[in-house]
């Protein structure tokens, strides 16, 4: 959908409906929604720019770091490293600022085999009410059953540890579907970015709404 707002330029505006409605017969307090609307989202997609532009700025910063300490590896060693993988830690030099980067697999889950994998998983759990049960109970709700109705990797992940302890059938038959379920959708960069305090301690830049 195309975001549209009015102004007093306009002399009829157009409403959910669809409905023009002449600009003389428009509430007060909707013109005035309008403005401080139209206002946040301009500053809401400069923001998104600002920090599309820094996320790209913070990945080639990580590629460069890694091709650097690579290469100072491959000095030192007189051999070729292997390729670089997940997080990687540098600072300013006088360790004012440090800078985490961490690449992460995003993984995605077949659906038909996750429903498969999840009868087996209630197989197993109906089996009888054991320790081990209990446990990997709270697991699978918190895995299939989550509020976003998503799969949630990191539960799964956690169940798939129970493999090489739990013999049953129904439970090894979950965790070779579930295994089988999973592929790489792509890799994500996650970086950080921490100043000195007086205190010696690193405090982060915050780049996210959430934590405000």
């Amino acid at each position: 959908m195309i975001v549209k707002f009015h102004t007093n330029k306009n002399t009829t505006w157009v409403n959910a409906a669809g409905d023009a409605v002449p600009y003389k017969f428009v509430p007060k307090i909707d013109k005035d929604k309008e403005a401080i609307a139209s206002k946040i989202h301009k500053a809401a997609l400069n923001v998104q720019a600002g920090l599309n532009a820094l996320y790209e700025q913070m990945d080639d910063a990580f590629k460069t770091i890694r091709t650097m300490i690579d290469a100072e590896y491959e000095l030192k060693n007189s051999k070729k490293k292997k390729e670089s993988k997940g997080s990687l830690t540098w600072y300013n030099f006088d360790r004012s600022l440090k800078v985490e980067a961490d690449m992460n697999d995003i993984v995605k889950w077949d659906s038909a085999l996750m429903t498969e994998a999840l009868e087996h998983l209630n197989k197993y759990l109906s089996s009888g009410l054991t320790d081990a049960n209990v446990l990997i109970q709270g697991l699978v709700k918190s895995a299939f059953s989550n509020r976003s109705n998503m799969i949630d990797t990191g539960k799964v992940f956690q169940i798939l540890k129970y493999q090489s302890e739990i013999k049953n059938a129904s439970f090894q038959k979950a965790c070779e579907l579930m295994r089988n379920a999973q592929s790489i959708d792509k890799t994500k960069l996650y970086m950080r970015v921490w100043e000195k305090q007086p205190t010696g301690d690193y405090k982060i830049i915050n780049l996210n709404f959430s934590s405000i």
